[in-house]
């Protein structure tokens, strides 16, 4: 279902990163979970897929950083990818958490009612079925009264989901503003601009809000940087500790 939300007119300040993995391990049901008991209203996850076309929760090519396993993903089937820990490379406290499936994920983001900014993460070369995939589950199960924006560093995935899903808003990822950008951003429908932190400037901030478009600036974890940025007009802030912000800034 297409959500019917004006997802930028609610957007909080503050967007928990991959959950909050400051305090769990990222891209789990966990995190989702404890950004919400932090305070954070919308959190950032990444979406992938694996080799039997299962939309999976997960940022990294491979799963050998964030689990007990390693190879790419995209090899790996859903029960496969079940098998792995997800948790305890972080804490033992998380010993046994999995990689959730975008399903999982969406059940949780309903019942703990946090908005989504679901960043699409295809293994190179697989953009567009990486994008299809994601788009025809959306379209099954997303709430339609749960806020949604999509992201993607590439424009061929951005381009193919807002075919499927044209009624939910875009964000074009990046880590250097390029000097194109206003060309990027119409050439992938987007209406937000998500740039690494090291690359902002009031500058370009001012000249990105003019042309009519958000940005939203990653990782954010220094709450006086936070609120510089804040306070050039920068739409929200992505961060690894929703807490921290949430004290220093409200």
């Amino acid at each position: 279902m297409i959500p019917d939300v004006p997802v930028f007119d609610i957007l909080p300040k503050i967007v928990g990163h991959r959950g909050a993995c400051g305090h769990a391990p990222e891209n789990t049901l966990a995190s989702l979970k404890k950004s919400a008991e932090l305070g954070a209203g919308f959190v950032e996850i990444d979406v992938t897929l694996t080799r039997d076309n299962i939309a999976v929760i997960q940022h990294d090519t491979d799963v050998k950083r964030c689990s007990n396993g390693s190879g790419p993903i995209l090899l790996k089937t859903l029960a496969e990818v079940k098998s792995l820990d997800a948790g305890s490379w972080f804490s033992p406290d998380f010993t046994g958490e999995r990689i959730p499936t975008l399903k999982e994920a969406t059940g949780t983001l309903a019942r703990l009612k946090l908005g989504l900014n679901l960043e699409i993460k295809p293994t190179k070369g697989w953009e567009v079925p990486t994008a299809e995939q994601v788009g025809r589950e959306l379209l099954d199960y997303w709430p339609g009264d749960l806020p949604l924006l999509l992201s993607s560093f590439n424009i061929e995935a951005l381009v193919t989901v807002g075919e499927m899903l044209p009624g939910v808003p875009r964000g074009y990822l990046t880590e250097a503003i390029p000097p194109d950008w206003e060309r990027r951003l119409a050439e992938a429908g987007c209406a937000s601009l998500h740039c690494e932190k090291y690359f902002v400037t009031e500058d370009k901030v001012a000249a990105i809000r003019k042309a009519g478009y958000r940005i939203l600036v990653y990782t954010v974890n220094d709450p006086e940087m936070a609120k510089r940025f804040l306070d050039w007009g920068v739409d929200a802030i992505i961060t690894d500790f929703p807490d921290r912000m949430l004290d220093k800034l409200h």
